[in-house]
């Protein structure tokens, strides 16, 4: 019984602490952005690389942040299994190597017909999501994790573009549609709706990292307006936005009544997660209850097309 009680304790810290569940996210996310924009799924190799890369992201910030003088429970187990961590960091990136290699060779003929702005807008989220992690010394330039008001936007910016416009970008490029406005993006109000979504989790995060932030003199909303504050000036208008754009998103798209009640149940879990904020929740809760609203809110948009009619 400890044998298995220690080994199911193991995959649950490698799923969390390892980023697999963000990798598994993101894929469900894309699923569920192309089943509401009526679209064929992308090709498996696409799905794979999205896991990939968002597990390897998230991994490579919390294996350069293991020496910090941090002591909680994801830092002590990157400390505890550093090795390990490396030689499947490794691994995973040559995989993605692979995978980049085999989604160019396939589509070379749609790249080469790319214009400038489609092109900027594919390379812009990895850049961004590089200038949030990595800073232009050259330049003397911040990395933009350090910019405490605008890091929350730039993660929900950087999430949106990964599991709203990628999906559909590619799989235009997959099926030769990038000349002139056949590379159509999935509708404003969808990006705007997942973009204020994961801005809100992102923020709700910095009220975990508040003592972390405040000793690093990182001006986060929390350590600026304090974390009840944050709460009624940032988090809740921004809820309430959110909310707003997710009703006039379901009526410009025809949803039907059941769909809209499906697809609005994450947004109650959130209202919820805020409503009983506590203080002193342990790092599991929140990558459980906060990061695991993502899950639902990708499963919910997935079943409420699948099981039910517009």
């Amino acid at each position: 019984m400890f044998n298995n009680n220690f080994l199911l304790n193991k995959v649950i810290k490698a799923f969390f602490y390892g980023n697999i569940y963000l990798g598994v996210g993101a894929v469900v996310l894309c699923l569920e952005t192309n089943l509401l924009n009526d679209v064929p799924l992308n090709i498996f190799p696409f799905y794979l690389l999205i896991f990939l890369c968002t597990s390897i992201y998230y991994t490579r910030i919390y294996v350069r942040a293991r020496s910090a003088k941090i002591y909680d429970e994801r830092t002590v187990w990157y400390r505890e299994n550093v090795e390990a961590i490396k030689k499947t960091l490794k691994a995973a990136i040559i995989i993605v190597c692979a995978l980049i290699a085999i989604i160019i060779l396939k589509n070379l003929s749609s790249l080469s017909s790319l214009s400038v702005s489609q092109t900027l807008l594919i390379v812009a989220f990895p850049l961004i999501a590089g200038w949030y992690t990595f800073s232009l010394s050259i330049f003397n330039i911040k990395k933009i994790r350090q910019v405490g008001w605008i890091k929350p936007f730039i993660v929900g910016l950087t999430w949106a573009g990964w599991v709203t416009i990628y999906p559909i970008v590619v799989l235009k490029i997959q099926e030769g549609h990038t000349t002139g406005n056949s590379m159509n993006l999935p509708p404003f109000l969808q990006i705007l709706q997942n973009f204020l979504f994961f801005s809100i989790i992102a923020i709700i995060f910095d009220v975990k990292d508040y003592r972390t932030d405040f000793q690093q003199k990182l001006k986060t909303y929390p350590v600026v307006l304090g974390i009840r504050n944050t709460f009624s000036f940032i988090i809740v208008p921004a809820t309430i936005v959110n909310i707003g754009v997710f009703f006039i998103f379901q009526m410009q798209q025809h949803f039907s009544a059941i769909q809209t009640i499906i697809q609005f149940i994450p947004y109650v879990l959130l209202i919820c997660v805020i409503a009983f904020y506590k203080p002193q929740r342990t790092l599991l809760y929140y990558l459980v209850a906060v990061d695991g609203l993502v899950f639902v809110k990708a499963l919910c948009g997935i079943l409420s097309v699948l099981f039910f009619k517009k």
